[in-house]
């Protein structure tokens, strides 16, 4: 039975190059080092305050769910029925207001 063998390619840039040139820049390690937790936890801190939402249909169209809250929300503004009575359930919000 032939063995297989798997071949990578050669990567783009070789790390040594990329390392040689990072070196030639001499900056101190703790600058760079900041900026980079300074932006994973600005990351983290967005994401916390502003998730990003999924919706996914609930009963028809107009009204989705959200997957994030886990409220139901209408997509698109319903259309006005012909009954003119009073609305008596739970008002639904628009999506994202």
């Amino acid at each position: 039975m032939p063995a297989q063998v798997l071949e990578l390619k050669p990567a783009a840039v070789p790390v040594a190059s990329v390392y040689k040139r990072v070196q030639s820049l001499k900056v101190p390690l703790w600058p760079a080092a900041l900026l980079i937790i300074l932006a994973g936890v600005y990351g983290w801190a967005s994401g916390r305050q502003h998730p990003v939402h999924h919706y996914v249909p609930y009963v028809g169209y107009p009204l989705v769910l959200d997957t994030t809250t886990g409220k139901a929300c209408y997509a698109t503004t319903p259309k006005p029925s012909d009954d003119p009575s009073v609305p008596t359930g739970p008002y639904i919000p628009m999506c994202d207001k």
